[in-house]
């Protein structure tokens, strides 16, 4: 008899604690931002990297080929910062492939395979920036890319140690 009540109460107890969350809150939900700079890292990265397509991995995991690949931004001529932390969620230990460490433009390109060649775009979208052959945040006069000093398609790949550059003007 008494193990039938202690089986009642240990299930009424499992229900209620089934009930209460454990971990972190659910992220919010991937907002691309069309304003002007500066523009900030997102907190809530994974659904970010959900949105640009690419697989959560543990923050530290390198690849096997890991590189990097400079980036500059420039709005009406001004330098735009590429802050740290784009691509990584520390509250959910999670990375994009794609990711900044430090807000120098340094980006981090850690794929599964060797063959696994990520874009431009998908970093924007890792960032949360409205990005495409026309706009850049609100900047939508003009964009131009350059890899290593020549034109590139607006959603080039990122390749190995290669220099960036993407201009906008309204």
């Amino acid at each position: 008899m008494r193990a039938g009540v202690y089986a009642a109460v240990l299930a009424a107890a499992l229900s209620v604690v089934s009930g209460c969350q454990v971990g972190p809150a659910p992220p919010g939900p991937a907002e691309i931002r069309a304003g002007g700079p500066p523009w900030d890292a997102p907190r809530d990265a994974v659904s970010y990297i959900d949105k640009a397509g690419m697989e959560r991995l543990p923050l530290d995991f390198s690849g096997p080929m890991p590189y990097t690949v400079k980036l500059a931004v420039t709005v009406d001529g001004a330098a735009v910062q590429v802050p740290a932390g784009i691509g990584v969620d520390r509250v959910r230990a999670e990375q994009a492939a794609v990711h900044t460490h430090t807000d120098d433009g340094l980006v981090y390109v850690e794929a599964k395979t060797r063959a696994e060649r990520p874009t431009l775009k998908q970093f924007f979208e890792l960032w949360g920036v409205r990005y495409d052959g026309k706009c850049l945040g609100d900047a939508c006069g003009a964009v131009k890319v350059e890899v290593n000093g020549r034109p590139a398609a607006w959603d080039t790949k990122l390749v190995r140690e290669s220099q960036i550059r993407v201009t906008a003007t309204r």
